[in-house]
């Protein structure tokens, strides 16, 4: 691409015959080197933009690709989390479960054994009647062999 500085140092060869006009010809190479020079100078700033331009997004991408790190491991975190909250509620759940069994074959025990109680209980009331019968009838058999001697 020229610059602005070649199209000023350009020399055109003079012709003999029908030549331009040179005084016309560097009028409008002054007006084109002017434009050409704003021309150039709008480029390198925009060429200066972009660059700056992708810096950024360049930039923004690294960070825009941090976050989604970021928000993987949460999710992965998030994850083994909850799993381990399962199997600890799993385990919770066992474990009340066999507390509950063992509760209940304990309850079971204290019946069978408060029942044999009762029985055995029941049985000395048996044996006592019987004894107080017995000694009553004896005591009657006493007072009636007494009467019988009166």
């Amino acid at each position: 691409m020229l610059t602005p500085v070649d199209i000023e140092n350009k020399v055109f060869k003079k012709s003999k015959i029908k030549g331009y006009d040179i005084d016309d010809v560097e009028d409008f190479l002054e007006v084109i080197i002017e434009d050409y020079e704003k021309l150039y100078k709008e480029n390198a700033e925009l060429k200066s933009k972009i660059e700056t331009m992708e810096d950024s997004v360049t930039y923004y991408k690294s960070i825009e690709d941090g976050i989604n790190k970021t928000i993987e491991n949460a999710q992965t975190s998030a994850d083994t989390i909850k799993e381990a909250a399962q199997k600890e509620a799993e385990n919770i759940k066992k474990e009340v479960e066999l507390e509950a069994k063992q509760d209940l074959e304990k309850l079971k025990l204290e019946i069978v054994k408060k029942e044999n109680e009762l029985e055995e209980k029941k049985k000395q009331m048996q044996i006592y009647k019987i004894r107080v019968s017995s000694m009553l009838e004896a005591q009657l058999k006493i007072l009636n062999e007494e009467d019988e001697e009166d």
